[in-house]
């Protein structure tokens, strides 16, 4: 059987303090041996017995209460169960294992198996994912899932794996990206004009952003909090569970639901090690990873509508303003995006924005 072991003195701040002498990307190449050994703050599921199981190793960098935690726990259990315990998971939440780009390189060098990110983050290695992030492109939770689910999800993850060695197993769910700031609410574009606004180094947030008039920084994930109390930046913008998660309701004052980006995500596995696998077992990684992350979607949308209750309780003031504005506005800086991608790109979000 399965076992899911805690270590006790697991302190989530604590992991992201790596020793300053080696880079994360060090850290990695190098972890192959170290193991589990060297994290022992890791959530561990483990199948016990099986001397010569093969271990699936997943780092992501979303916090141990959150529901792609919660998923990756399902998928553990349900690997176990379906390959007898052929099949190892272990789970290491919270950046334990480093950020984005360390994890991604990781699932290149081999020291991770497994991973999970928007296509935001994936559009740096494969640019057409690109075509699933756009402001405004989805209208609806239920938009986004019955799209993705479809043929351009399968080209996706047909481009993955001829370009980055990597698999999307699931589609899974962040939630709406919406404004947050410390000096005013966001009810029409025009007041974002000459705000620091921090967003993800990507030009999908930056292009959109100017067009809006803000002012763009990229301020490291790490550094928000502070950055918004100190008045670096004037706001931020993330989904109502990451902003409760990372106390950044503590330093706002408004939150606007300007809803300007869903955050679909995605579960990626080292093609190389998928393709290491018996065929019954990437079946079973498969179908585990579909059943996982579905549970997944409708249990997001309910951790975030808990999220946004409990930063309203807290003292900040949650404003709803009209966003055919704001998508007006974000959709002309889709070509900036998209035109050096080329033509696929434009077919996928033509295609998006079709209707059933």
């Amino acid at each position: 059987m399965w076992q899911f072991i805690v270590n006790s003195c697991f302190k989530w701040e604590e992991t992201m303090n790596f020793n300053k002498n080696q880079s994360r990307r060090a850290f990695l190449k190098n972890s192959a041996a170290a193991g589990a050994s060297a994290l022992a703050a890791s959530t561990l599921f483990s199948t016990g017995a099986f001397a010569s199981a093969k271990t699936l190793k997943v780092g992501h960098i979303e916090a141990p209460n959150s529901a792609t935690q919660k998923a990756y726990e399902a998928f553990a259990q349900k690997v176990a169960e379906r390959t007898n315990g052929s099949v190892n998971v272990e789970i290491y939440p919270a950046g334990q294992l480093g950020g984005l780009r360390d994890l991604y390189e990781g699932l290149r060098f081999g020291s991770v198996e497994m991973t999970s990110s928007g296509p935001d983050y994936v559009s740096n290695l494969v640019p057409v994912v690109v075509a699933g992030s756009l402001y405004y492109l989805w209208e609806s939770n239920d938009h986004a899932r019955e799209m993705l689910s479809g043929a351009n999800g399968a080209i996706f993850n047909k481009a993955l794996i001829e370009k980055a060695q990597i698999r999307n197993l699931a589609w899974g769910n962040l939630g709406f990206r919406s404004v947050f700031t410390n000096n005013r609410p966001i009810e029409t574009p025009e007041d974002l004009k000459g705000l620091k606004i921090r967003v993800p180094e990507a030009k999908l947030h930056l292009e959109p952003m100017k067009a809006f008039g803000a002012l763009p920084v990229g301020v490291p994930y790490a550094e928000v909090y502070t950055s918004l109390q100190t008045d670096v930046v004037s706001g931020a913008e993330g989904v109502p569970s990451a902003v409760l998660q990372q106390k950044f309701n503590e330093v706002s004052k408004y939150y606007s639901l300007t809803e300007h980006l869903f955050n679909p995500l995605m579960i990626t596995i080292s093609e190389r090690f998928y393709q290491s696998l018996s065929t019954a077992e990437q079946e079973a990684v498969t179908e585990s990873a579909r059943e996982a992350w579905a549970d997944e979607w409708d249990a997001a949308i309910v951790d975030n509508s808990a999220a946004l209750d409990k930063i309203a309780a807290g003292g900040v003031v949650i404003n709803r303003p009209d966003k055919a504005a704001f998508a007006e506005i974000a959709q002309t800086s889709w070509a900036s995006v998209l035109d050096p991608v080329g033509d696929e790109a434009w077919d996928i979000v033509k295609t998006f924005q079709r209707k059933a």
